[in-house]
């Protein structure tokens, strides 16, 4: 590197973040909704629009400063195309908030504060931090 491209480089970089070209950290995550269940289950985030997952996937959610992820489990049917599809009104649902600091994402649990959580078949921050398992539960849904 030349003679005066280390300060001229410092230089652009300080104008850049005065000026607001370059923004502060995001806070900010990318984690996963895990269908362990033989449900479909249904997730948005901070009441917007829901993403499915069907039984035994996963998706994957942007957790964007605090908020909160509504999660439902309902009975699966296959569609006339042969995709499976939730039916009727679900068999276990939750809300849970969660929190976004820079790069740690995960749900709170109250007085605790840490660890795994939730109600069943619901399961946060597993496993990962920030990751919520809809796990398998007791028989809800007639047999098709």
């Amino acid at each position: 590197m030349r003679p005066g491209m280390k300060r001229l480089y410092l230089w652009s970089a300080a104008a850049a973040l005065l000026a607001g070209g370059i923004s502060a950290a995001e806070a900010g995550c990318v984690r996963r909704v895990i269908n362990r269940s033989p449900y479909f289950a249904v997730a948005s985030r901070n009441g917007g629009p829901s993403v499915g997952i069907p039984p035994h996937s996963s998706r994957s959610i942007r957790m964007l400063a605090p908020g909160r992820v509504d999660i439902a489990a309902h009975c699966a049917a296959r569609s006339r195309r042969g995709r499976l599809v939730p039916v009727g009104p679900p068999v276990a649902q939750d809300s849970y908030t969660f929190t976004a600091v820079l790069d740690r994402c995960y749900y709170d649990l109250g007085l605790m504060g840490f660890g795994q959580g939730g109600t069943e078949p619901f399961v946060l921050n597993n496993p990962r931090d920030g990751d919520l398992v809809v796990g398998p539960f007791g028989p809800a849904c007639p047999p098709r």
